[in-house]
């Protein structure tokens, strides 16, 4: 039998507040709290700025005698005050308001003082048709998930009247949003959630599931109430954060909730509504009748039996072989966000409609798909969804619809995507060569570290990079010769010397014997490239009588381009003996200038490339400005066409080639010029 209020506990209510509510315009610290974005539900925020109205500051309930000394229930079993009875002093005169109504009220199984919040709030719900209205479809929805909590803390060993948090934080509704961004029916921010087992992925978001949530939020509150003692301060650590709960408990040398409750700056001021608020519902719902609710509809506890199935299998197909509506699965799943188990579980229990389990039974073996569709696969780091559906055959916008991703969406390290299977990958034209890797003259190995190459996609930093691959940032741009003010460009590669207790498979790299590494400014480097433009590139030794326009007229090579290769002006007049690099079609190339076959496997998987000084060894001698002059005349009446196989230049620049999208590299000179490879 639940304790009632004795008539005598009457007159000690109606001497309510020691003293005035101090001013609460400071929220403590710190929330701690982690928040993330999201949309608040209109119910949450509409009682929000309903309290704030309602207890606005002002004093909560104003009695003749401010100096008389609070009065705390003094009898019943102990779980109906938190701390020891003591024999109230003789009620004052005159009560500011007629509280008789409180006669007799039946508790609940949580502590219950009578603070003048606490009252506020039973006159609010009582007594404000606005009020009434929100406790009304508060109550209304209490035994939709009702039986499951109480049962799950029951066999916790928990007050059972625990249910009432999740009252206040989200009126039973499971997939409320706070202005916070906790999400569920106990309101949790993402990273308490995962603390107690709440995974939140692309795929489930577990706050949401009113079984698993139930469970998280008791094992909190248990922990909670272990930690501080009574149950008012857990219900303040679970709102504002254990750590700023036990801040303001050392800054003010005081234990007890009520008393941190109306001190200046004590608590946040929503932590001082919240709790007194979880007390007033707890006692409203156990007497209906003193707050006219007496001909309260309750809704009907939502019933659904578990059935096991394979990850990723779609809630419309479970719906189809249960017979059921799909809507109602769904609603029965509201942790998964996709409307599909997540891809890459070996099982996932759903929820259907009890009546519908049995057909469900005989029909999923015929239903199921025989062989999979889609298949699970994890997002490296560095792998974006065009790799993905280049490597599966697919489309990107595929892989996108199937898995629900906006276009603008971001997709983290480690999600598990679906995508089609059944298909061969596509490979463009020389897609299968073995992917080339140019980095700058430098170690090729570092003790006790492994190395790799990672291509830069979109988005990336070098802060980023270096902390998923665990190195340093400023180790990263010496090993790659990284301006730091400059931005990374998709398609770069970078060597990173890792250590090996770093998971490589998590990220899209390559090894050495993967790829083809070719050192910056070496002879392997330039014939590389140069060949992958239907070029050879060869030294000419000038003659008597050579100008750079004869040479390129020869050749078939612009004279800007013969400037550029060699870094000289275009007026710069050749010496007999003086050489020059040039890049000119195999059929321009007389035999006798053809460069000799490379030495050794530079080009082959595994293979590198040492640097070798390149270029001419020209000397300018300084024209006059008529010569110079007539120089270029000369050079633009007699300069041929460019060739077929080389593309036009654009104000005197080189002609760079597109190969899939991206430029062919450019030789960047390094920082010292005493090091320059022409």
């Amino acid at each position: 039998m639940r304790p009632v209020l004795p008539a005598a506990c009457l007159a000690l209510a109606a001497s309510l507040a020691a003293r005035p509510a101090s001013a609460q315009t400071a929220e403590g610290d710190d929330a701690e709290a982690v928040t993330i974005d999201g949309p608040e539900s209109e119910e949450l925020r509409t009682l929000r700025l309903m309290e704030q109205e309602l207890f606005g500051g002002q004093p909560l309930v104003e009695l003749p005698d401010p100096a008389s000394e609070r009065v705390r229930i003094s009898d019943g079993p102990p779980a109906v005050t938190s701390d020891a009875p003591r024999a109230p002093e003789a009620p004052p005169a005159q009560a500011s308001r007629d509280l008789s109504w409180l006669r007799g009220l039946t508790l609940p199984d949580i502590p219950v003082r009578w603070d003048e919040r606490v009252i506020r709030y039973l006159e609010f719900f009582r007594d404000d048709p606005r009020g009434n209205r929100f406790i009304r479809a508060w109550l209304r929805r209490v035994d939709r998930y009702g039986p499951t909590i109480r049962r799950t803390l029951a066999r916790m060993g928990l007050p059972r009247d625990l249910i009432f948090v999740a009252m206040v934080e989200s009126g039973f509704d499971p997939t409320a949003r706070s202005h916070a961004g906790a999400a569920g029916m106990w309101q949790f921010v993402e990273r308490t959630g995962e603390e107690f087992g709440l995974e939140v992925s692309h795929w489930v978001d577990l706050r949401l599931d009113p079984e698993r949530a139930t469970v998280a939020a008791g094992r909190y509150l248990h922990q909670l109430h272990e930690r501080f003692g009574t149950w008012e301060l857990a219900f303040a650590a679970y709102n504002m954060g254990y750590g700023a709960l036990l801040r303001s408990i050392r800054k003010y040398n005081s234990n007890d909730y009520w008393e941190l409750a109306h001190l200046e700056a004590g608590l946040p001021y929503e932590t001082n509504l919240y709790v007194a608020k979880i007390v007033a519902c707890a006692i409203v719902a156990h007497n209906p009748e003193r707050f006219g609710l007496d001909d309260l509809d309750r809704e009907a506890p939502i019933e659904w039996e578990t059935v096991q199935v394979p990850g990723g299998v779609s809630l419309a197909l479970v719906a189809r072989a249960a017979g059921a509506d799909r809507d109602a699965v769904r609603a029965l799943n509201p942790a998964l966000r996709r409307g599909r188990t997540p891809p890459g579980a070996d099982g996932w229990a759903v929820r259907i409609p009890p009546e519908t389990a049995e057909r469900f039974a005989r029909r999923w073996a015929r239903i199921r798909p025989g062989r999979p569709v889609h298949r699970p696969r994890v997002l490296r780091f560095g792998e974006t969804l065009a790799d993905l559906a280049r490597r599966h055959g697919t489309s990107e916008e595929a892989i996108r619809e199937l898995n629900e991703l906006d276009e603008d969406e971001s997709i983290g390290v480690g999600t598990t995507l679906l995508v089609p299977v059944g298909r061969r990958a596509r490979r463009d034209d020389g897609e299968d060569e073995t992917p080339v890797v140019t980095v700058p003259d430098g170690p090729r190995e570092l003790p006790g570290r492994r190395r790799v190459f990672y291509r830069v996609v979109r988005g990336d930093d070098v802060g980023e990079i270096a902390r998923f691959f665990r190195v340093e940032a400023e180790a990263l741009r010496r090993w790659n010769r990284i301006d730091p003010d400059a931005e990374l460009q998709p398609g770069m590669f970078l060597q990173l010397f890792v250590r090996p207790e770093v998971d490589l498979s998590r990220a899209l790299v390559l090894t050495p014997d993967e790829c083809r590494v070719l050192v910056l400014g070496s002879e392997e480097f330039f014939a590389y490239h140069e060949g992958q433009n239907g070029r050879l590139r060869f030294r000419y030794r000038v003659r008597e009588g050579d100008t750079l326009s004869h040479i390129g007229q020869r050749f078939g090579i612009r004279v800007s381009s013969l400037a550029r290769i060699n870094q000289i002006a275009r007026s710069t007049t050749l010496h007999p003996g003086d050489e020059l690099v040039i890049y000119a079609e195999e059929a321009r190339v007389p035999p006798e200038l053809r460069p000799d076959a490379l030495e050794g496997d530079a080009l082959d998987p595994g293979g590198e490339a040492t640097v070798e000084r390149t270029g001419p060894a020209l000397r300018q001698d300084e024209g006059s400005a008529g010569e110079e002059a007539s120089e270029e005349a000369s050079e633009e009446a007699s300069e041929e066409a460019p060739s077929a196989g080389e593309p036009p230049t654009v104000d005197g620049a080189a002609p760079e080639r597109e190969a899939g999208g991206e430029r062919a590299e450019v030789p960047v000179p390094p920082d010292d010029p005493s090091e320059q490879h022409d």
